[in-house]
């Protein structure tokens, strides 16, 4: 193996030691895992989305896809992890336990799609691949699970055995997205699972947690999202949840899939409704059974139902108000019901979060399942396993990007107990987009002054490191701020 990259990043330093591998061990029974390492590598970050059943994650991957795609009844693919990735065109495969891809019949049944297993079993399939040309897809390879807590365990122990991982066991994931109702016992036990301390594995820097149908938790009033919010608030405060997740936030996915799918049809419906008299459509908003009542509108009964399936009532009370307030077609309504669910924050939060650091987490994934690879070699090609292990394991020290994510894990999980003022200073210097906003300084300042910044930084955070009485991992967090420091000073000083 050749002593290092021509380019410095983590992730090309990681592929190149990825690609190495496949030639090592190219013509074995493992050639088909390097390459698909490789493969992880090329390709764009992976995140699965998990929770209990029905707690609405099929619903949320249509709603970030921008697409009715996942069916969201109880079908048979929806107890099986489906894969959703960016195509040059439509197609739907069955991945078999032998590694083996069988092409599936498909339609499209009111947008989500009806994928016919035919003649396999649900025992037969590891995994469903369906390759769509929807732009969103192409930054973000969206991965749905069966439901946790299922009255069948099968299908929760398809999500488990994904998700929950160890050094033998790598996650095909590099990020989660969690849906919940509330904090229960059982999120904290998966998600417990789920993160584990190696500095390659999982961590809450990967992990969002989301209040799922978040209008429901305010009884679908016009006002629901906000005790939702301020419910996402105290969580995002818990220190119980800081160790589980790097932040938690409110959608009502529903509303927000609905949003982006909805049809001039559908607001056509929503405008005769709107213009039913307001002690009417005061009694029809109270429940759903008055909603549906033969007698309340001018309005098909069937027309309504198809509202609530699509909106909820939640959404039915929103829509009416927008279009009394003027945005009276799809094209206008859509976006507002999008905004009014939450969405647009998580896509902000994915953007900000997730993206800049996709390859970073790619790597840790990669550089996890690689150390995997050589550790079940070694029981044939003991010479080539320790090989592996030994670049791979230099890779994972020397890696200032996975020391800064270890060392926020560290921090944020409360291993390392650090004051509150330290706390936030680390976690922009070693989550930081950029040196400017990683030191804490203002956008467009000059170089001389991120230098400066960077090398009180530096020493800072070196003297802490140097304190005799210092526990060994807050030693290494202190290590890791410094070392973010004197990267963050070289990226200032240029070539």
């Amino acid at each position: 193996m050749s002593a290092g990259p021509s380019n410095n990043s983590v992730a090309n330093r990681t592929l190149e030691l990825a690609t190495q591998v496949e030639q090592l061990v190219k013509g074995t029974p493992y050639g088909a895992r390097a390459r698909g390492i490789v493969e992880r590598l090329q390709g764009p970050m992976r995140v699965a989305i998990a929770g209990r059943v029905k707690a609405g994650k099929s619903t949320l991957l249509n709603a970030l896809v921008g697409e009715r795609l996942a069916p969201t009844d109880a079908g048979e693919c929806t107890r099986l992890i489906s894969w959703y990735r960016h195509g040059i065109g439509y197609r739907v495969a069955a991945t078999l336990a032998s590694g083996d891809q069988r092409e599936l019949t498909f339609s499209r049944d009111g947008g989500a799609l009806d994928i016919k297993l035919g003649d396999l079993a649900e025992r037969d399939v590891s995994w469903l691949d369906v390759q769509w040309p929807a732009s969103t897809l192409k930054d973000v390879t969206l991965i749905d699970t069966p439901g946790l807590a299922s009255i069948n365990d099968d299908n929760s122990r398809r999500t488990r055995d994904f998700l929950e991982h160890d050094d033998t066991n790598p996650t095909d994931a590099d990020a989660v997205i969690y849906l919940m109702r509330h904090l229960h016992l059982s999120y904290v036990e998966f998600l417990d699972a789920f993160i584990y301390c190696s500095v390659t594995a999982s961590s809450p820097f990967n992990v969002f947690a989301v209040l799922s149908r978040a209008d429901e938790i305010g009884a679908g009033r016009l006002d629901a999202i906000d005790p939702a919010r301020r419910i996402a608030e105290r969580y995002r405060n818990d220190p119980a949840v800081h160790r589980l997740a790097a932040t938690v936030m409110p959608i009502a996915g529903l509303l927000a899939e609905t949003g982006l799918t909805m049809l001039e049809s559908e607001a056509a419906a929503l405008r005769t409704l709107a213009a039913t008299p307001d002690d009417a459509l005061e009694r029809m908003l109270l429940d759903a059974e008055g909603f549906a009542d033969v007698h309340a509108s001018e309005l098909t009964v069937d027309a309504r139902r198809h509202l609530l399936e699509r909106l909820g009532m939640f959404g039915v009370r929103v829509a009416v108000r927008e279009v009394r307030a003027g945005r009276n077609t799809a094209a206008q309504l859509g976006p507002q019901l999008v905004e009014v669910s939450g969405l647009g924050e998580l896509r902000r939060v994915i953007a900000q979060h997730f993206l800049p650091r996709a390859r970073v987490l790619q790597a840790r994934s990669a550089l996890s399942a690689v150390r995997a690879l050589a550790r079940e070699l070694r029981t044939v090609h003991a010479t080539i396993a320790d090989q592996i292990d030994r670049h791979a394991e230099q890779l994972e020290a020397s890696a200032v990007e996975f020391s800064q994510i270890r060392a926020a894990h560290l921090v944020a999980s409360g291993v390392v107990d650090v004051s509150e003022g330290d706390r936030r200073e680390l976690q922009t210097l070693l989550l930081g987009n950029g040196p400017s906003k990683a030191l804490g300084l203002d956008d467009g300042v000059g170089p001389e002054r991120v230098r400066d910044a960077a090398l009180r930084t530096v020493t800072r955070w070196r003297n802490r490191a140097a304190d005799p009485l210092a526990e060994p991992r807050m030693v290494e967090v202190a290590e890791a701020a410094a070392r973010t420091g004197e990267s963050l000073y070289a990226a200032a000083a240029g070539p």
